[in-house]
């Protein structure tokens, strides 16, 4: 039997964008984001991220309808382009939407690029997801959830765009124990089709990966695709999804940075590096 998991829910996804106004005008028009904080990325937040070269760059955290904060976006004027698809990494952000078919018609000739219609998925009929990348060359998975879908522990939507609530990570092995470790609690594991990843990988659509899901507390999870096809992770910052922040329980780390400015003014965080080349934090109250 699982134990109540010491990790999450997940508190943001970080998108570095070469300029992130445009970034940010897309995602308030099309996606319904609003924006609840501007900041300068200061020193110990820049640290505690692990993103140290970004200090003093301009940022901003967004929120979904829901008034849920789950995207911030920091500018990287010199960060490379990065495909998430063809590279181990973050792979996406799945945000919990209400209509994913009525959203993704929207979506057409925005700065959205919607790289696979929407469609039931394999693991779950009650699950309906369209895949698109942004403006920063992020993807993110639009997923609808109709319904209870056990064993998995799933919100429910309570806007046209609500929150980021999967993490989705693209790996060369199943690193299941590092979310285990982190999550205090066993992962499930099981075969499915990744279309998106096997449509830019020229792979045949209906190929199937492993795949480990990892549940959090919150009704959110990390879902870990080991998609061998992919390429390393590369080793300096990109646009597109560069981190993922978690909530964590118990007692900071040494290492972790107590803020006194910034989007985390007043907790305190600790910066990851995964086995996959993923960066993450761990953010905690005290």
């Amino acid at each position: 039997m699982n134990t109540p998991s010491t990790l999450g829910p997940i508190a943001c996804g970080v998108v570095l964008a070469r300029d992130i106004d445009p970034l940010v005008t897309a995602y308030q028009r099309y996606l319904e984001l609003t924006v609840t904080q501007r900041f300068r990325l200061d020193e110990a937040t820049a640290a505690g991220l692990g993103l140290q070269a970004l200090a003093g760059q301009s940022g901003c955290l967004l929120a979904g309808g829901s008034g849920r904060a789950w995207l911030m976006a920091i500018q990287a004027a010199t960060a490379p382009p990065r495909d998430a698809l063809t590279t181990h990494g973050w792979l996406s952000q799945e945000v919990l939407v209400a209509d994913v078919d009525r959203l993704a018609a929207r979506l057409a000739g925005s700065p959205f690029e919607v790289l696979r219609p929407p469609a039931n998925l394999a693991v779950s009929e009650r699950i309906r997801a369209c895949q698109v990348r942004g403006p920063a060359g992020e993807i993110l998975y639009l997923t609808q959830v109709n319904g209870t879908v056990p064993p998995f522990e799933l919100p429910t939507c309570r806007a046209a765009v609500d929150h980021l609530f999967i993490a989705v990570l693209s790996t060369p092995g199943q690193a299941l124990v590092i979310g285990q470790r982190l999550a205090g609690r066993e992962g499930l594991r099981f075969d499915t089709r990744i279309s998106v990843a096997n449509q830019a990988l020229g792979l045949p659509l209906e190929q199937r990966h492993p795949v480990g899901t990892v549940q959090l507390a919150g009704n959110a999870l990390i879902e870990i695709d080991q998609i061998e096809t992919a390429t390393a992770a590369p080793a300096e910052l990109c646009a597109g999804t560069a981190l993922m922040v978690f909530e964590a329980g118990g007692t900071p780390p040494p290492e972790a940075r107590a803020l006194s400015a910034g989007p985390f003014a007043g907790r305190f965080v600790a910066p990851l590096r995964g086995r996959a080349g993923e960066r993450a934090a761990l953010l905690y109250t005290s």
